[in-house]
């Protein structure tokens, strides 16, 4: 027995799901337009709290770098000074989970190890965590770059 047909074909408007995630709901015009005056009023705010003797401070050692590239500087009114003082990311003493000094990183994670924390795969020779190692054929200990 074939199926009856609908009473309400006139009526039916085909339905679809359609899915709105918060991704979706934050890309609208209004939001992103808050979004650039928050991040313009930070950088602002940040320039405004550099005092005109680090500027000058910062004129006076000027560092010459070897591949002769300037480093631009945002100034209190939102301009582009060429003058300024580059802050130099200086590693920091990292210690290893265990408590010990580091004598190196994984090669995988990055993570800092010391010399006890240290296992090195038997593939590649790289050093690597504890996490990052697995056990291979013949008892070896292989490294997850190299497992597979």
């Amino acid at each position: 027995m074939a199926k009856r047909a609908n009473p309400y074909m006139e009526d039916y408007i085909p339905q679809s799901k359609v899915h709105v995630g918060l991704k979706q709901f934050n890309n609208n015009e209004y939001r992103l337009k808050d979004v650039y005056e928050k991040t313009l009023d930070k950088l602002y705010k940040g320039a405004k709290k550099v005092t005109s003797s680090d500027i000058v401070n910062a004129c006076d050692t000027q560092t010459i770098r070897k591949d002769k590239m300037k480093q631009l500087f945002l100034g209190k009114d939102g301009s582009l000074l060429h003058s300024g003082n580059i802050v130099e990311n200086k590693p920091e003493a990292k210690l290893c989970s265990c408590g010990g000094n580091s004598e190196g990183q994984c090669s995988y994670c990055e993570k800092a190890l010391c010399v006890n924390c240290q296992h090195s795969c038997s593939l590649c020779s790289l050093t690597h965590c504890s996490q990052c190692m697995l056990m291979g054929s013949e008892s070896s200990e292989v490294c997850v770059s190299c497992y597979g």
